[in-house]
């Protein structure tokens, strides 16, 4: 089996690091400052963690990985609404950022906390 290590070994330049750490700060504010309420969803913007931001090199996308702070909702509800309402994040992204072209966002969940759980249990039970 051939891998790419060029593709894994690819550093992120500064700018994309720059932009992205700028991205999550504004869209994590916005989320906990903001009064977005949608009758369909149950989900509180409050309670939505953004973990990692990952931007494209053109600068142009953006992978947003989230997580649910609360258990009356679940991963998969807060994506939707996270979906539905993202023109207003992107209005919000592009009026308090100088950038050519506001970045198209995709959310994703954040599993890695699970995961983690996962290895800590099977390490336990390793160890007894």
């Amino acid at each position: 089996m051939l891998v790419n290590f060029k593709n894994m070994l690819q550093k992120k330049n500064s700018r994309q690091q720059k932009v992205a750490a700028e991205i999550k700060k504004i869209l994590a504010d916005f989320l906990l400052r903001s009064n977005i309420f949608d009758e369909n969803f149950s989900v509180n913007a409050s309670l939505i963690s953004i973990t990692d931001v990952e931007v494209s090199s053109c600068l142009k996308y953006v992978k947003l990985f989230v997580v649910s702070l609360s258990n009356n909702f679940s991963g998969k509800d807060c994506l939707l609404f996270l979906q539905k309402h993202a023109p207003k994040l992107r209005y919000h992204l592009g009026s308090n950022m100088r950038l050519k072209s506001v970045p198209v966002l995709q959310f994703y969940l954040d599993n890695s906390c699970e995961q983690a759980e996962k290895i800590e249990t099977l390490l336990r039970t390793i160890v007894r």
